[in-house]
């Protein structure tokens, strides 16, 4: 009887393990890595890469930079729960003189593709006090691109 208790607590344990989450290495959803893509807004492209990394308990930052048709630097804070980012990038909007203007602010919830190679989804962008839809399509880079 002792040997029969002892696999049933084996298999109820196996059952109630859970594998790994957000943040935790193989957990189906983290963003890691460069990733390229384009924000649209209103229509308009513009091209930019994303540097993230994934830390404890699914806690997104990163860095990015838009490259055309305006360079517009910023860091992403964000969230992975699921197969979902939430995201905040912040920017400076500069002027002519270099000087800041005001500052900018992208928001949303992308879906994340299982293996965390591609991210996409609504966003509103808040520039200037002026609030604008768009919507983000990233893929990371490969590997020692």
């Amino acid at each position: 009887m002792k040997g029969l208790t002892t696999v049933v607590v084996m298999i109820l344990a196996a059952a109630c393990a859970s594998g790994p989450g957000p943040g935790q290495s193989g957990y189906p959803y983290n963003v890691d890595g460069r990733y390229s893509g384009r924000l649209m807004v209103e229509g308009e492209p513009f091209d930019a890469t994303f540097d993230l990394a994934t830390g404890r308990s699914g806690r997104v930052r990163g860095s990015f930079m838009v490259r055309a048709p305006l360079e517009i630097q910023g860091d992403i804070d964000g969230r992975v729960v699921d197969d979902l980012l939430r995201v905040t990038l912040i920017y400076a909007n500069t002027g002519p003189d270099g000087r800041q203007t005001c500052e900018g602010v992208v928001e949303g919830v992308l879906t994340v593709s299982p293996g965390g190679g591609i991210v996409d989804g609504p966003v509103t962008i808040t520039d200037c006090g002026d609030a604008l839809p768009g919507r983000m399509s990233f893929r990371r880079a490969p590997v020692g691109s």
